[in-house]
């Protein structure tokens, strides 16, 4: 990423969507200010813009500059520093293999079917599968994630969540079931045991995002005791 006033360009994006695409880095600008910065960044070639705002802004920006509300991106905290917490379900454990099974990538698509990714109708080509196919398989490989915990019953995959750092916090990042095995409360287990993985590695904080719009993971967090940190309004702009 290279820095610049009021944006910076995004290298990875631009190599794997195949256009320039950058974020806007202020959260809470004025309307002339966010049009002032769009005009900049299509002068510059850019063609994908990012904008994480703290509000919502005027339909008729959108309208003007291509633009979308992709996500409402929440970020779910809670503290594990004294609490007591109970046992990890003996269901699970560590994933063990080198590869994605098939069964831990089609978790993996599930958990992103809210994504901002998928949610943007001008991505076209499954981007948001492929994203997180690559997402999964550096969790794996331990390149993003600490962990990878799954949910194993009759040596079938009923759940999975991935687990990592950010912030000097654990980071909870993936977490899905297969819809065979929902109504079992899998999920809660999971996080139970990703809370003590945390605990027993020194973390005192555990943090989780979410959509907006994903109705049962915001309950699954709320009803397992986290609070709402942070809201940001996630934009696409495509100039």
């Amino acid at each position: 990423m290279m820095p610049e006033k009021d944006f910076i360009s995004l290298d990875w994006d631009s190599s794997f969507f195949d256009i320039i695409t950058g974020m806007i880095t202020r959260q809470d600008l004025q309307l002339k200010e966010l049009e002032d910065i769009l005009d900049k960044m299509k002068d510059d070639g850019y063609r994908l813009v990012y904008y994480p705002s703290v509000k919502k802004i005027e339909e008729s920006v959108c309208n003007q500059y291509n633009g979308i509300l992709a996500d409402e991106k929440v970020t779910f905290a809670k503290s594990i520093a004294t609490d007591t917490l109970g046992n990890s379900d003996t269901h699970i454990k560590p994933y063990d293999q080198n590869d994605v099974s098939p069964e831990l990538l089609e978790l993996a698509f599930q958990s992103g079917i809210y994504s901002r990714f998928n949610v943007d109708p001008n991505f076209k080509h499954n981007e948001y599968r492929q994203l997180y196919k690559i997402w999964i398989e550096r969790s794996v490989n331990k390149q993003i994630a600490k962990e990878v915990l799954v949910y194993l019953e009759r040596r079938i995959i009923g759940g999975m969540i991935t687990l990592g750092e950010k912030n000097n916090r654990g980071d909870i990042g993936l977490v899905a079931v297969a819809a065979s095995s929902r109504g079992k409360g899998i999920g809660k287990k999971l996080m139970v045991a990703a809370e003590n993985y945390f605990q027993q590695n020194g973390y005192q904080q555990v943090q989780v995002i979410t959509q907006g719009i994903n109705t049962p993971a915001m309950n699954l967090y709320q009803s397992s005791g986290y609070s709402i940190e942070e809201k940001l309004f996630y934009y696409h702009f495509w100039l």
